[in-house]
């Protein structure tokens, strides 16, 4: 394998990987479950369901937090350490994203842990065998392929970032601080091993998800050929879901949890309630009089629903998704019938008539708008917004809850989140 080496010295327990990897970070934590007795060939499926679980709860969370950065979603709360993100004016010092769990909206380190559970996960599963382990090669290519999306969202979300592991001895080995290019290069590393593997077992889902993993990551890298590559072996109606559950609070829908019926903690920016899009479907809060409902801090509340319940799954990839990356390829290469032609089919969803142009900013626009609405909390925006170089609403400038929306360069690529400190002060390479 390609990451044999790196892999075989992670042991980090999916079980325990919360823990292990705040450890890492100095911060103690007195609940930790020895891993041990856990790690045997017996619990492969567990310690595989686990990583999984890691990762879908870290997604739930980076869906609202990038909405909140971009303009899908606004902050409706008096919580002020909530506001940097509806600013855009985040600073490394900034707790909720870089400490937080998952429930808290957290996304450094829920991803970094389940980036770290996955890592375990795949050394465990190496190093036993197909006796041991039956469908061993289907787990291998499943955590390849959610470690490469845990790459993707950090490489995404982030201005640089960090990715260290573990040797044998369950140290930390620390990683030093790279761009985001250098992320999706590692991401592209997973899905391709999980894109073999997958092939020489004929795991179909695994495999499409990974191909539309490694064509996002080659399209953040702006290698688009290569991305329309991967994007046109997708089979047709694929779709793989982030799962969600009402059993308990870590497993349920974040959005849900931050707008529905039972929850004002943000309200829809005005971009997509004017849309008029079946695909941004929502409806105005109303009081027992039967009139609009404002929030606590003065913003009409409008309800998502999208996802309607804390069950509701979340799209982490699909066809759709692989047609829109291989318009965004066509617009690249010069070619516009071919971008057009995608792009009205998508209009056709929303209502809209179809277009014709052969003016690459139109067609640019025209792409951006159709991946919003499409992809519409879904954790997308927020990496569209640096790709495409579109400022979100609201101007930067503008005034919220005592402060004014950044950046001050007023560049779209300078609305990620910083690295955060807790990495910075506990990393000897930093």
């Amino acid at each position: 394998m390609r990451y044999a080496t790196i892999v075989g010295l992670a042991l980090l327990a999916a079980a325990t990987g919360c823990d292990l990897f705040n450890n890492a970070l100095e911060v103690q934590n007195p609940s930790s479950i020895p891993a041990s007795g856990l790690e045997v060939p017996a619990n492969a499926q567990l310690l595989a369901n686990g990583a999984i679980a890691d990762f879908e709860c870290a997604a739930g969370s980076y869906v609202v937090m990038s909405g909140l950065i971009t303009d899908e979603f606004l902050d409706a709360t008096q919580t002020a350490d909530r506001y940097p993100y509806e600013r855009r004016t985040m600073t490394s010092s900034d707790g909720r994203y870089a400490v937080n769990t998952c429930i808290g909206l957290g996304v450094y380190t829920p991803l970094q842990t389940a980036r770290f559970s996955a890592l375990n996960v795949l050394s465990l599963l190496q190093s036993w065998t197909d006796a041991q382990v039956p469908g061993r090669d289907t787990l291998i290519a499943t955590v390849q392929a959610y470690e490469g999306y845990s790459l993707v969202l950090l490489g995404e979300g982030f201005c640089t970032m960090v990715v260290s592991t573990l040797d044998a001895n369950r140290q930390r080995v620390y990683g030093g601080e790279i761009q985001p290019d250098s992320v999706f290069q590692l991401a592209i590393g997973y899905f391709s091993d999980a894109i073999t593997g997958a092939a020489a077992t004929g795991q179909t889902a695994v495999r499409n998800m990974a191909l539309v993993g490694r064509a996002r990551a080659y399209t953040d890298l702006g290698q688009l050929a290569l991305a329309k590559t991967d994007a046109e072996l997708v089979d047709p109606g694929f779709v793989k879901y982030v799962t969600a559950s009402a059993t308990n609070a870590r497993r349920n829908n974040r959005v849900w949890q931050e707008n529905s019926a039972t929850s004002d903690n943000t309200t829809l920016d005005s971009v997509y309630t004017n849309m008029n899009d079946p695909r941004v479907p929502f409806s105005v809060k109303l009081d027992k009089n039967g009139n609009p409902r404002n929030s606590v801090t003065g913003y009409r509340l409008y309800q998502q629903n999208k996802y309607a319940t804390a069950s509701s799954p979340i799209r982490l990839a699909s066809r759709d998704e692989a047609r829109l990356i291989i318009a965004e390829a066509a617009l690249a290469a010069g070619d516009f019938a071919g971008a057009d032609s995608i792009i009205s089919n998508f209009r056709t969803r929303g209502g809209q008539g179809t277009m014709t142009s052969t003016d690459p900013d139109t067609v640019k626009l025209a792409l951006f708008d159709q991946r919003r609405r499409e992809l519409f909390l879904e954790g997308q925006h927020l990496g569209d917004v640096i790709r495409f170089g579109y400022m979100p609403d609201p101007p930067v400038g503008t005034l919220f809850q005592g402060g004014t929306y950044g950046p001050v360069s007023n560049l779209a690529k300078d609305i990620c989140l910083p690295l955060p400190d807790v990495e910075k002060n506990n990393n000897p390479n930093l």
